[in-house]
C-alpha cells in the first residue's frame, strides 16, 4: 500500500517521536542520579530545632475525678541541614530562631492535635507513668501524621498537671 508524501511524512515523524521518547524514558529510568540524602537522626548529646508550645488547659473527658489537665510541650524539630548538628553559640541560636520563625506556621495545627488528643485520653491512665508515655506515643503519631513522618523527631512534656 504506497501512501501520499504529506501521510509518508506524518507517520515517520510519529514513528521518531515515539522512538525518542522511548529512549528518553529508558535513559530516566536508568539514570544512577542519586535521591537527596535525608538529614540523619541527631547522634548522642545532639538535638533538633526546640518548638516549645505555650501550656494549655485542656478539657478531658467528663465522668472522672478530674476535669482539666494543664500541658506544656516542646516539639523538637528535624532542621534542613545535617550542619545544624555541629553549630554551637550564637550560630546555633540564630539558626534555631530561623526554623522556628519558619515553622510557627504549624503551631496551630499541633496545639489542636493536642486539644483532641488530650481531651480523647482516659484521666485515670494519665495518672500512672505509662498512661502518660501512651499519650506521649499517641501524641506523636499523631503530630507526624499530620505534618509528615520526617519533621518531627520527638516530643517532651515539660509541664502535665490535671485537676
Amino acid at each position: 500500500m504506497k501512501l501520499p508524501g504529506g501521510r509518508r511524512m506524518a507517520l515517520l515523524g510519529i514513528m521518531a517521536g515515539v522512538a525518542v521518547s522511548a529512549g528518553l524514558l529508558t535513559l530516566k529510568m536508568t539514570s544512577t542520579e542519586a535521591a537527596p540524602v535525608a538529614v540523619p537522626n541527631p547522634g548522642e548529646g545532639q538535638h533538633g530545632a526546640m518548638l516549645s508550645l505555650d501550656d494549655r488547659v485542656i478539657n478531658l473527658r467528663t465522668g472522672g475525678a478530674f476535669k482539666y489537665a494543664k500541658v506544656g510541650l516542646t516539639v523538637e524539630l528535624r532542621p534542613e541541614s545535617a550542619s545544624f548538628y555541629g553549630l554551637v553559640g550564637k550560630e546555633r541560636t540564630v539558626a534555631e530562631k530561623e526554623i522556628l520563625a519558619t515553622e510557627s506556621v504549624i503551631v496551630p495545627l499541633l496545639i489542636d492535635s493536642l486539644g483532641t488528643t488530650v481531651s480523647a485520653a482516659d484521666p485515670v491512665a494519665l495518672l500512672t507513668p505509662e498512661g502518660r508515655a501512651a499519650l506521649k506515643v499517641k501524641l506523636l503519631s499523631v503530630f507526624r501524621a499530620a505534618l509528615g513522618e520526617e519533621k518531627i523527631l520527638d516530643i517532651y512534656f515539660t509541664d502535665f498537671v490535671m485537676q
